[in-house]
Parts: structure tokens; C-alpha cells; sequence
């Protein structure tokens, strides 16, 4: 292979792709320049073949090719003289490797760190990379007092053509405060990266991989939200940047996005067995992985698929790995610094519960996203952990059941399904609890259950249980369509419990417990009937303060509260708002003083949407917001979902809020998520669209990426426009044109047929020429902008008209120029750009002799400057 063919092939390896296939044909390329006698074009092709090492994830193989172009440049200066800066360069690149290589021995690296300072001493570069690679070295081997040290000479010493750029010295300066534990110190290092104003090919990938936990650690969570949203897309897929990958699957792991996690670790499972990389991106990427999948496991999930086994096995294969890794670090660097610090990563736990980070996903075999397991919800022992006896469970579900806890049902029949031989009056209270679970579905059998829970009750003299199942009885019988019965049932019950009362049988609170069959009888009663008569309603109303007196006057608050409750229902049938807000707010207020705030999120949320209709959205917020803290995962999930979307709802409403709307919308997102999928689209797509105001285009981007693909479900097809629309916008800010144009032309399409849309069309039309033209589709673009100027002229828009034909003649006009330099001629004056710009100029001449108007006029001299423009005129831009 001569000089030229060898110069040939380097142009055409350009245009591979970083990985394996470009570094061997630059091998190839490599081993014919050793041959020629062009020490230039050698040295030119080794440092190519070195930055594919660096970029296809293998480093390791960096130092061969360096030692031959070091000495080439050392025997051959003059040959090679012009690509010093490069080799200089490239030099610390590759020690940086030889740095962070446990096959690298410690002496080694040390002699080549000694070598770059040399070299850069000689040629009066600042010893400031240098430093910052000492800095690294010592942090490996465990020795923090010279880590700090290096690194704080490295800052303070001076910068030069030498320095990393500014971006990539940030990412350093904030990975050492990581490493002592400033994660504020660190975030502010990264602060400038992080904000977009410092860039390179690489930053701000790493920074927002390695800002996600110090950003949860310090509470943070919307920075963390947001740079997952950022950063993931960034290094998806990216063999050189699969640290930063690892670092996305440990953020999922301890933010409560464990199906996250596992969806991005299926996309890059082959990593795993692909060994053709540096060892230190793969530790990294190995020890994420590894987080993850012990979170997995933790929480029940090893049997799940992924690559080429289970989540189990795949952990058992990552921390074999890894413990030979920290073995090899460890030997290589004389300490325990290695495994230690890899410990304590793959030790850490969740740093919060749930973190919404858009669409939600359900782990394999899981049940929806939001459910929790009751233990988890209450912090008690609800559960039949191994050595709970059976005396425990009875008293800890007797507790829940007179908190009226959500959970005492479960306890019930945690204890029916124990195997246990058990009392008859547990008997009589687990048939009592199955019974308020039949009462909406099988009244009748709940009334069986509860006159024979009733029975047994009695038999062991346990008078107002029994009194209690036997109104709660009759309240079934009312309900099964016998209310006659029941209201002869029900008194002959309440008339004992008097007897029983007075005569000091039964406490205050038993007796108003027995008397609350007569409160839920008038309610029933009202139920049957779709508008009952106001009478009818007044008089229960009447009833049921009466009970609310009564309750009062004997100090049972509990049961005044549900009273309350009642009666707000009663006052909105009566169009009495006032009176019905005055119940709400006791029954709320009452719930959480009688200790059962999982009752309290109705009346609150019932309020908040009665101060939303007023237009007091800071009282609608703060009632919503206690009403999901009421909650506290103890309510039913459809009621948290409709909380969650109230809430959505009073922030929109507020104007600078649109951050909070993204937290509040992502929440709900995942409280919808397994009840109602276009509730989950809709939230999700909220959430977008509030990046998407923010101009944080590509958080904005990422959710509505991902909601995307359903996004017929929640919208009518002006609605779906509108969203493909700000998808494209937020395409278009992060220079993802092509996409972009996708979105605008599918947005279009749905609105063609419109005649009530022409003008969103026309723009939208427009919108697709210009993301055309950015993603360098000169033709299509072209054909887009003549489209679009032609719906324009179908509704005698003069304005957006010309302005759609002027972008197609610019656009002509550079198409002209590029195929007459590739031709090796000029363009003239007589190309299609120019005589598409006369065409223009000429309509409009046209159009100003029959109407000139400001507008036209304006247009008209406009044409005039850009035709003049395109001409060469000095006197024009």
C-alpha cells in the first residue's frame, strides 16, 4: 500500500463509526505507513487509529500505538514536528488510561506520569493536567491527603493549551469533591457545565451521569429529575461512555425507578459480555448494573428475565467480575481502597421512596407502580413475619379495628387464612369484617354474616358487638329492599342499647357505635332514589344532627366526624354550599384530632375543589396538598390518582408554577398508571409541556419521546397536532432537526383535511421546511417551504407567503452554489435562487400597485434588500 492509497483509506475511515470495525482498518492502515517512508503521515494515522481506541471504549489497547508514535516523533522531529501539539495531547490522554488500568503496574504508571511532566516541563507547558492526574492516582490508592493536595495545585495552576477545556477540568474538579463527601462542593464545581454554558463532545454527558445522587443527596430532587431526563439520552447506546450509564442505572435503582432501571439495563445487556473496552468504563458500568440488580433482588424480582438469564444469576455474573476487578485494583495499587469505596457503592439504599421520571413502568410480574404493601404504608406490624403468634395478630387487628384503620381487613384475614384453630369471638369478628366487604356487592349474605357474628358475639358476652352487628344488620336489610323491615329491626336494636346503656352495660362510645345504623339507614334510604324529595332530605339531615349532638355531648369525636360527612352530602342536595363547606371542614379537622387521617383526604379534597371553583387556588393548593399527606398511601389508589390530578389542576392555574407542575404532574402520571391510561398520557404530557414553557427543551423532549408513541389515546386530533407540534419545537432547541420535521409533518397530515385549521396547518407546514433545511434535506426542505407558501396563498395570506418562497429561494440559491463549487464553476446571477427571488420580488411589485398597504410595502422592500443581498450588493447583509 503506497503513501496515497494509505492517505486515501485514512479519509475514508472518517466516516466510520467509533468501535472495532474503524480501529482495524486503522490498524491495517497503521501497519502499511510502519512501511512507507512517510514518518508524517504514520505519526498522522497512529494518533487517528489512538483517538478510535479512545472513543470505541478501548483505551487499553492506547499505549502500543503510543509508544511507536512517541518514538517515531522523538527519532524523526522534523518529519513529525507539525503534529507536536497533537502527540503532547494525546500523551495525556493515554496516561490518563495507564492511570485508571489495574494491568497497568503502579510503577509503571508513576514513570509515565513522570514522563508527561517531563515533556510538558520542556516545552514550558503548566504542570495543571498533571497534577489533576496525580490527584487521580492518589485517590485510587487510597490516599486523600495527596489527592487533595494534587488537585488543589492542579486549580491554581496556570491554564494553557495543554489544560483540558473548561468543561471537562469541572467534571474533574467536582468528581474530587465526590470523593470526600462535598456533594454540595462538587455541584458547584458543576454548576457552569450543568447550566449549559461550558460544552465538548463529552460534557455535559459524564457531568449529568455523576450529578444524579449528590443532586438526590442533598434533596435536590427536580435537578436530579431533570438531569436523568438530559443525560440519559446522551449516552444511551455510547460504547466510551458506559460509566455514565452505569451511573443512569444506579440512580434508577435508588430513586425508586427499579423498571426503569431495568428496561435501560436490557438495551445495553450485551455489554456484558462485550470485553472490548478500557476496564475502568467497565467497572463503572458494572457496579451500576450491579446496584441495580440488587435492588431487584431485595425487593423479590430475581427471577426476572434479562439478557441471557435472570436478574439473579446476571448479579451473580457482575459481582464475580467485580470482585476480580477490585482484586486487581487492589493488588496493583498495595491497598484495600479499591474494594472498599466498590463496597460502599453496591451497599447503598434507596435515598426515596419514588422519584416520577415520566411514563411509568410496572416491573415484570409486579402489580402497578404505586401500590405498596400495607407494613410498608404504616410502619406497623401488620404483617405474619415468622414467630408472630397468633394471640399477636388477634391483638393487632383488634387495634387496627378500633382505629378504624384502612388495614384491619387484612389483619382480619391474614389471621381467617392462618390455619389456626381460633375462638369463637375472633370467628365473630372476622365474620363480621367480611361482612362490610359484602355489604355493596351480596347485602344478603352480609346480613347472614352479621346476624351470625352477632350470635356469637352474645355467646361470649361481648353485648355490644353484638349489638353492633345486629344495626348493621338491619341497615342490610335495607339495603337488600326491605326498609320497612330494617326500620323495625333497627329500633328494636337502638331501644336495647338504651336499656343497655343506662343500666352502664355499654360505654358512651359503644352505645353512639350501635345508634349509627339509624344515620346509615337515612343515607341508604336516600341512595335508592335518584332526586329524592327535599323533605325526605331534610329529614335526615335533622336524624343525623341529632346524632352529631349526641356524639358531641358524650365525647365520641370519631363518630361525629363521619356525621359531618353526612351532612355535607345532605346540605349539597339542599344547595346549602355553605353549610356543606362548615361540615366538610369539621369532618376533615375531626378526622385527623380523633388520630384517623385516612379518612380526612375526602372532605379535603372536596373542599379544594370547592375553593378552585371560587378561584382561591391558594386554598384549593394547600387543602389538596394535605389531603394527599392524609392519605399518606393508606387511601384507596383511584382516590390518590383523582387528588394527584386535582392538584395538577390548581397549579396550572398559577402562572410561574411550571416546575411544580412538572413534580405534580409525574406524581399523578404514576398514581394513574395501571387504572387509567390516558390519565397517565395526559400527566406525562402536562409535564412535558412544562419543560417545554421552561425552555428546557431537552427534559421536555425526553417525556414527550416517551409518551410519544400513544399519544392518540387522551386527545382528539387537534390535540395530538398541537402536542406533535411543541415535540418538534423542543426538538428543534436541541438540534435534532431531522426528528423534528418528523413531528411537524405527521402534525400536519392530521390537520389537512381540516377546513377550521388552515392556518395551523400553513404553519406547521412552514415549521417542517425550516427543521428540514437544518438537518441538511436541501430538497425536501425546498418542496416543504413551496408547500407550505402555496396553503398560504389558498387563504390570500400575503405576509407568511413571501416569506416561505424568500427561505426556498436563499435555499435554492445555496443549493446552486454548493453543486457550482463541486463542478468547479461559479453561480450566476441567472440560477434558480436568484430567479426565484425576482419571482418574488416581482409578485409583490405587483401586488403594491393594486394594494399598498403597509404590510405589502414593507414585504416589498424586504424582497428588494435580499435580492440584493443574494446578488453580492455591498451595500446589503
Amino acid at each position: 500500500m503506497n503513501v496515497a492509497e494509505i492517505s486515501a483509506g485514512l479519509g475514508e475511515s472518517h466516516t466510520l463509526p467509533d468501535g472495532r470495525l474503524k480501529a482495524e482498518r486503522l490498524e491495517t492502515l497503521a501497519a502499511a505507513a510502519r512501511g512507507a517512508e512517510d514518518r508524517g503521515l504514520e505519526a498522522e494515522v497512529l494518533l487517528y487509529l489512538i483517538k478510535s481506541y479512545a472513543y470505541g471504549g478501548e483505551r487499553d489497547r492506547m499505549p502500543v500505538a503510543f509508544g511507536r508514535l512517541l518514538r517515531i516523533y522523538d527519532d524523526h522531529p522534523a518529519e513529525v514536528g507539525g503534529w507536536s501539539h497533537s502527540i503532547h495531547w494525546t500523551l495525556k490522554w493515554m496516561t490518563a488510561n495507564l492511570v485508571n488500568n489495574p494491568s497497568v503496574p503502579l510503577a509503571t504508571a508513576y514513570r509515565w506520569l513522570d514522563e508527561l511532566d517531563g515533556r510538558y516541563r520542556q516545552r514550558g507547558f503548566s504542570a495543571r493536567p498533571v497534577l489533576a492526574l496525580r490527584a487521580q492516582l492518589a485517590e485510587l490508592v487510597g490516599d486523600d491527603e495527596g489527592a487533595a493536595t494534587a488537585m488543589e495545585a492542579s486549580i491554581t495552576a496556570p491554564r494553557d493549551e495543554m489544560a483540558d477545556c473548561d468543561a471537562c477540568e469541572r467534571n474533574t474538579w467536582g468528581w474530587w469533591r465526590t470523593t470526600v463527601g462535598d456533594d454540595d462542593g462538587a455541584l458547584d464545581f458543576w454548576a457552569p457545565v450543568l447550566e449549559g454554558e461550558l460544552v465538548c463532545a463529552e460534557e455535559p454527558h459524564h457531568v449529568l451521569a455523576q450529578s444524579l445522587l449528590p443532586y438526590l443527596r442533598t434533596g435536590r430532587v427536580e435537578e436530579a429529575r431533570g438531569a436523568f431526563l438530559k443525560g440519559y439520552r446522551l449516552v444511551r447506546h455510547n460504547v466510551s461512555l458506559r460509566g455514565s450509564v452505569g451511573r443512569h442505572l444506579e440512580f434508577c435503582a435508588l430513586s425508586g425507578n427499579e423498571a426503569r432501571g431495568l428496561e435501560i439495563f436490557s438495551e445495553h445487556a450485551a455489554w456484558v459480555t462485550d470485553q472490548h473496552e478500557d476496564v475502568s468504563q467497565r467497572a463503572g458500568f458494572l457496579a451500576g448494573a450491579a446496584v441495580l440488580l440488587r435492588r431487584l433482588v431485595a425487593l423479590g424480582h430475581g427471577d426476572v428475565a434479562v439478557g441471557a438469564g435472570t436478574v439473579e444469576s446476571m448479579l451473580a455474573t457482575l459481582e464475580r467480575e467485580l470482585g476480580d476487578l477490585s482484586a486487581r485494583y487492589d493488588a496493583r495499587n498495595g491497598t484495600t481502597a479499591y474494594s472498599e469505596r466498590l463496597a460502599r457503592r453496591l451497599a447503598q439504599e434507596p435515598l426515596l421512596e419514588r422519584l416520577p421520571l415520566g411514563v411509568p413502568l410496572t416491573l415484570p410480574g409486579a402489580g402497578p407502580s404505586e401500590a405498596a404493601s400495607p407494613a410498608a404504608a404504616t410502619g406497623t406490624a401488620t404483617g405474619t413475619a415468622t414467630g408472630t403468634t397468633l394471640d399477636e395478630m388477634v391483638a393487632e387487628a383488634r387495634r387496627l379495628t378500633t382505629a378504624r384503620h384502612p388495614h384491619a381487613e387484612q389483619a382480619w384475614t391474614r389471621i381467617a387464612d392462618s390455619g389456626a384453630e381460633l375462638p369463637e369471638d375472633v370467628v365473630a369478628e372476622i365474620e363480621r369484617t367480611r361482612a362490610g366487604d359484602l355489604m355493596g356487592t351480596d347485602p344478603g349474605r352480609a346480613r347472614d354474616l352479621l346476624l351470625s357474628s352477632a350470635e356469637r358475639f352474645a355467646r361470649a358476652t361481648r353485648t355490644a358487638d353484638a349489638l353492633e352487628a345486629r344495626a348493621v344488620a338491619a341497615v342490610a336489610l335495607l339495603v337488600t329492599g326491605d326498609p320497612a323491615a330494617a326500620e323495625t329491626s333497627l329500633a328494636a336494636v337502638i331501644a336495647e342499647a338504651e336499656r343497655e346503656y343506662a343500666a352502664g352495660t355499654l360505654t358512651p362510645a359503644e352505645y353512639v357505635a350501635v345508634r349509627k345504623g339509624g344515620p346509615f339507614n337515612a343515607m341508604n334510604a336516600l341512595a335508592r332514589h335518584e332526586d329524592p324529595p327535599a323533605a325526605e332530605v331534610a329529614a335526615a339531615r335533622a336524624l343525623i344532627e341529632a346524632e352529631v349532638a349526641l356524639a358531641a355531648e358524650l365525647g365520641v369525636a370519631d363518630r361525629a366526624c363521619r356525621y359531618h360527612d353526612m351532612l355535607a352530602q345532605l346540605c349539597f342536595r339542599l344547595e346549602d354550599r355553605d353549610a356543606a363547606r362548615a361540615h366538610l371542614r369539621s369532618a376533615m379537622t375531626g378526622y385527623v384530632d380523633a388520630g384517623q387521617p385516612w379518612f380526612a383526604p375526602t372532605p379535603a379534597g372536596m373542599l379544594a375543589q370547592l375553593a378552585l371553583e371560587d378561584g382561591d387556588v391558594k386554598s384549593a393548593e394547600d387543602l389538596v396538598t394535605q389531603a394527599i399527606e392524609y392519605g399518606g398511601g393508606l387511601i384507596d389508589r383511584e382516590q390518590a390518582a383523582h387528588l394527584s390530578s386535582l392538584l395538577v389542576e390548581v397549579i396550572s392555574r398559577q402562572e410561574g408554577r411550571e416546575l411544580d407542575l412538572v413534580a405534580a404532574a409525574l406524581a399523578a402520571a404514576a398514581r394513574w398508571d395501571g387504572l387509567s391510561e390516558p390519565d397517565t398520557l395526559h400527566n406525562t404530557f402536562t409535564a412535558a409541556r412544562a419543560y417545554h414553557v421552561l425552555e428546557r427543551h431537552a427534559e421536555a423532549a425526553a417525556l414527550f419521546e416517551e409518551a410519544m408513541p400513544r399519544v392518540e389515546v387522551p386527545y382528539d386530533t387537534y390535540g395530538i397536532a398541537t402536542t406533535r407540534k411543541q415535540y418538534g419545537d423542543s426538538l428543534c432547541a436541541v438540534d435534532r432537526h431531522h426528528e423534528a420535521a418528523e413531528q411537524y409533518l405527521e402534525a400536519a397530515r392530521l390537520l389537512q383535511d381540516d377546513p377550521e385549521n388552515q392556518v395551523p396547518h400553513a404553519q406547521l407546514a412552514w415549521a417542517a421546511a425550516e427543521a428540514l433545511r437544518d438537518a441538511g434535506q436541501g430538497q425536501e426542505s425546498l418542496a416543504a417551504y413551496r408547500r407550505a407558501a402555496r396553503l398560504w396563498e389558498e387563504m390570500g395570506a400575503v405576509t407568511p407567503r413571501v416569506r416561505c418562497l424568500r427561505s426556498a429561494a436563499w435555499l435554492q440559491n445555496a443549493m446552486d452554489e454548493q453543486a457550482a463549487e463541486e463542478a468547479g464553476t461559479t453561480a450566476d446571477a441567472t440560477g434558480p435562487g436568484v430567479v426565484a427571488m425576482r419571482a418574488v420580488l416581482t409578485e409583490l411589485e405587483s401586488i403594491a400597485r393594486s394594494d399598498p398597504s403597509e404590510e405589502v410595502l414593507a414585504e416589498l422592500a424586504e424582497t428588494s434588500k435580499q435580492l440584493g443581498a443574494m446578488l453580492g450588493d455591498p451595500g446589503d447583509e
